[in-house]
Protein backbone atom coordinates (compact mmCIF):
# COMPACT_ATOMS: atom_id res chain seq x y z
CA UNK A 1 0.00 0.00 0.00
CA UNK A 2 1.25 3.18 -0.56
CA UNK A 3 -0.63 6.84 -0.33
CA UNK A 4 -2.98 7.80 -2.65
CA UNK A 5 -3.34 10.68 -4.97
CA UNK A 6 -5.33 12.98 -2.05
CA UNK A 7 -2.89 11.71 0.54
CA UNK A 8 0.45 11.96 -1.72
CA UNK A 9 -0.58 15.89 -2.12
CA UNK A 10 -1.33 16.41 1.79
CA UNK A 11 2.46 14.82 2.42
CA UNK A 12 3.91 17.40 -0.10
CA UNK A 13 6.41 19.90 1.49
CA UNK A 14 5.76 18.38 5.32
CA UNK A 15 9.38 18.12 7.40
CA UNK A 16 7.08 16.39 9.91
CA UNK A 17 4.78 13.76 10.58
CA UNK A 18 3.22 14.02 14.21
CA UNK A 19 0.66 10.63 14.71
CA UNK A 20 -1.62 9.72 17.64
CA UNK A 21 -1.22 6.12 18.65
CA UNK A 22 -4.42 4.87 20.18
CA UNK A 23 -7.20 4.67 17.42
CA UNK A 24 -4.66 5.92 14.79
CA UNK A 25 -1.65 3.47 14.46
CA UNK A 26 -3.01 1.08 16.59
CA UNK A 27 -6.28 -0.73 17.09
CA UNK A 28 -5.90 -0.22 20.89
CA UNK A 29 -9.61 1.68 21.72
CA UNK A 30 -10.87 -1.84 22.49
CA UNK A 31 -8.50 -2.42 24.72
CA UNK A 32 -8.75 0.82 26.87
CA UNK A 33 -12.44 0.30 26.78
CA UNK A 34 -12.39 -3.23 28.07
CA UNK A 35 -9.91 -2.04 30.74
CA UNK A 36 -11.76 0.97 31.87
CA UNK A 37 -15.10 -1.00 31.88
CA UNK A 38 -12.95 -3.50 33.68
CA UNK A 39 -12.05 -1.61 36.69
CA UNK A 40 -15.24 1.34 36.44
CA UNK A 41 -18.22 -0.74 36.25
CA UNK A 42 -17.97 -2.53 39.03
CA UNK A 43 -18.37 0.51 40.79
CA UNK A 44 -21.92 1.18 38.81
CA UNK A 45 -19.94 3.65 36.36
CA UNK A 46 -21.49 3.90 33.06
CA UNK A 47 -18.89 3.98 30.31
CA UNK A 48 -18.89 5.77 27.34
CA UNK A 49 -15.84 5.31 25.88
CA UNK A 50 -15.76 7.57 23.01
CA UNK A 51 -16.57 10.39 25.60
CA UNK A 52 -13.08 9.32 27.25
CA UNK A 53 -10.83 8.76 24.27
CA UNK A 54 -8.12 10.66 23.38
CA UNK A 55 -7.84 12.14 27.21
CA UNK A 56 -4.99 11.09 29.63
CA UNK A 57 -6.00 7.99 31.79
CA UNK A 58 -6.73 10.05 35.22
CA UNK A 59 -8.56 12.63 33.34
CA UNK A 60 -10.77 10.23 31.33
CA UNK A 61 -11.54 8.48 35.03
CA UNK A 62 -12.12 11.67 36.61
CA UNK A 63 -14.86 12.94 33.25
CA UNK A 64 -16.34 9.29 33.77
CA UNK A 65 -17.12 10.06 37.43
CA UNK A 66 -18.32 13.48 36.48
CA UNK A 67 -20.84 12.36 33.35
CA UNK A 68 -22.09 9.73 35.86
CA UNK A 69 -22.81 12.82 37.94
CA UNK A 70 -20.31 10.77 41.20
CA UNK A 71 -18.26 12.57 43.67
CA UNK A 72 -14.82 13.76 42.17
CA UNK A 73 -13.37 14.84 45.33
CA UNK A 74 -11.39 11.80 46.38
CA UNK A 75 -7.89 12.36 44.65
CA UNK A 76 -6.60 9.30 46.08
CA UNK A 77 -9.49 6.92 44.55
CA UNK A 78 -9.20 8.52 41.45
CA UNK A 79 -5.48 7.95 41.31
CA UNK A 80 -5.89 4.50 41.96
CA UNK A 81 -8.60 3.78 39.32
CA UNK A 82 -6.67 5.29 37.02
CA UNK A 83 -3.16 2.88 37.68
CA UNK A 84 -5.49 0.07 38.03
CA UNK A 85 -7.07 0.81 34.82
CA UNK A 86 -3.44 1.75 33.08
CA UNK A 87 -2.20 -1.49 34.35
CA UNK A 88 -4.87 -3.86 32.85
CA UNK A 89 -4.92 -2.17 29.73
CA UNK A 90 -0.71 -3.07 29.33
CA UNK A 91 -1.94 -6.80 30.06
CA UNK A 92 -4.09 -6.54 27.29
CA UNK A 93 -1.27 -5.02 25.31
CA UNK A 94 1.21 -7.23 25.54
CA UNK A 95 -1.12 -9.70 24.46
CA UNK A 96 -3.41 -8.71 21.76
CA UNK A 97 -2.51 -5.40 20.10
CA UNK A 98 -2.17 -4.87 16.54
CA UNK A 99 -1.56 -2.30 14.40
CA UNK A 100 -3.96 -0.98 11.71
CA UNK A 101 -3.18 -2.39 8.44
CA UNK A 102 -3.13 1.08 6.30
CA UNK A 103 -1.08 2.86 9.41
CA UNK A 104 1.24 -0.03 9.09
CA UNK A 105 1.78 0.42 5.60
CA UNK A 106 1.70 4.62 5.91
CA UNK A 107 5.05 4.29 8.56
CA UNK A 108 6.66 1.78 6.46
CA UNK A 109 6.26 4.36 3.45
CA UNK A 110 7.01 7.38 4.92
CA UNK A 111 9.71 6.30 7.35
CA UNK A 112 12.41 7.07 5.02
CA UNK A 113 11.04 10.58 3.50
CA UNK A 114 9.90 12.47 6.70
CA UNK A 115 10.77 13.09 10.18
CA UNK A 116 7.74 11.08 12.21
CA UNK A 117 6.90 11.77 16.03
CA UNK A 118 4.10 11.03 18.58
CA UNK A 119 1.93 12.55 20.39
CA UNK A 120 0.00 10.67 22.76
CA UNK A 121 -2.45 11.15 25.92
CA UNK A 122 -0.73 7.52 26.52
CA UNK A 123 1.80 7.27 29.52
CA UNK A 124 5.14 6.36 28.22
CA UNK A 125 5.63 3.13 29.65
CA UNK A 126 2.12 2.19 27.83
CA UNK A 127 3.52 3.80 24.69
CA UNK A 128 7.21 1.74 25.36
CA UNK A 129 5.14 -1.24 25.76
CA UNK A 130 3.00 -0.62 22.51
CA UNK A 131 5.56 0.25 20.59
CA UNK A 132 7.61 -2.80 21.28
CA UNK A 133 5.00 -4.73 20.71
CA UNK A 134 4.61 -3.90 17.22
CA UNK A 135 8.34 -3.29 16.38
CA UNK A 136 8.05 0.72 16.23
CA UNK A 137 10.32 1.60 18.78
CA UNK A 138 12.69 4.16 18.08
CA UNK A 139 10.82 5.46 14.97
CA UNK A 140 9.27 8.56 16.11
CA UNK A 141 11.56 11.96 17.76
CA UNK A 142 10.29 13.99 19.41
CA UNK A 143 7.65 11.34 21.65
CA UNK A 144 5.68 13.30 23.66
CA UNK A 145 3.75 11.23 26.09
CA UNK A 146 1.17 11.82 29.03
CA UNK A 147 4.02 12.09 31.52
CA UNK A 148 5.82 14.55 29.38
CA UNK A 149 2.86 16.76 29.21
CA UNK A 150 1.08 19.50 31.68
CA UNK A 151 -2.00 18.99 29.18
CA UNK A 152 -3.88 16.89 27.58
CA UNK A 153 -5.45 16.78 24.26
CA UNK A 154 -7.83 18.98 23.13
CA UNK A 155 -4.99 21.49 24.69
CA UNK A 156 -2.30 21.81 21.77
CA UNK A 157 0.70 21.62 24.29
CA UNK A 158 1.59 18.30 22.57
CA UNK A 159 1.79 18.96 19.22
CA UNK A 160 3.31 22.66 20.34
CA UNK A 161 6.26 21.35 21.92
CA UNK A 162 6.89 18.44 18.96
CA UNK A 163 7.53 21.56 16.37
CA UNK A 164 9.40 23.18 19.01
CA UNK A 165 11.75 19.99 19.31
CA UNK A 166 12.00 19.74 15.91
CA UNK A 167 12.19 23.15 14.64
CA UNK A 168 9.68 22.38 12.46
CA UNK A 169 6.74 25.59 11.74
CA UNK A 170 3.05 24.32 11.82
CA UNK A 171 3.08 24.43 7.97
CA UNK A 172 5.60 22.14 7.53
CA UNK A 173 3.70 19.59 9.65
CA UNK A 174 1.06 17.16 9.57
CA UNK A 175 -0.82 15.47 12.37
CA UNK A 176 -2.98 11.84 12.07
CA UNK A 177 -5.56 12.39 14.54
CA UNK A 178 -8.70 9.77 15.22
CA UNK A 179 -10.48 11.76 17.87
CA UNK A 180 -11.83 14.87 18.02
CA UNK A 181 -9.91 15.90 21.06
CA UNK A 182 -6.93 15.24 18.42
CA UNK A 183 -8.03 16.96 15.50
CA UNK A 184 -9.34 20.59 17.91
CA UNK A 185 -5.28 19.99 19.35
CA UNK A 186 -3.87 19.70 16.07
CA UNK A 187 -6.34 22.77 14.82
CA UNK A 188 -5.36 25.05 17.99
CA UNK A 189 -1.65 24.46 17.31
CA UNK A 190 -2.13 25.59 13.57
CA UNK A 191 -1.06 22.05 11.87
CA UNK A 192 -3.55 20.16 9.00
CA UNK A 193 -4.64 17.27 10.64
CA UNK A 194 -5.71 14.03 8.87
CA UNK A 195 -8.37 11.79 9.93
CA UNK A 196 -6.83 8.67 10.25
CA UNK A 197 -10.04 6.58 10.40
CA UNK A 198 -10.27 7.53 6.41
CA UNK A 199 -6.41 5.91 6.20
CA UNK A 200 -8.13 2.89 4.13
CA UNK A 201 -9.10 4.79 1.61
CA UNK A 202 -6.23 7.30 1.32
CA UNK A 203 -3.84 4.71 0.97
CA UNK A 204 -3.87 2.71 -2.13
CA UNK A 205 -2.38 -1.12 -3.46
CA UNK A 206 -2.73 -4.75 -1.86
CA UNK A 207 -4.47 -5.07 1.63
CA UNK A 208 -1.30 -7.01 2.85
CA UNK A 209 0.69 -3.28 3.15
CA UNK A 210 4.32 -3.09 2.31
CA UNK A 211 6.84 -0.65 1.16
Amino acid sequence: MTPGPELARLLQGRHLLIFDFDGTIADSSPLHEQAFREVLEPLGLSVDYPLLAGRATLDAVRHCFALNRRDTGDQAQLAELAQRKQQRGRELIATQLNAFPAAAALLDWVRPRHRLALVTSGSRATIDLALTRLGLLGWFDPLLTADDLDRAKPDPQGFVEALRLAGVAPDQALVFEDSDAGFRAARNAGIEVVDATALERLMVGGADGGN
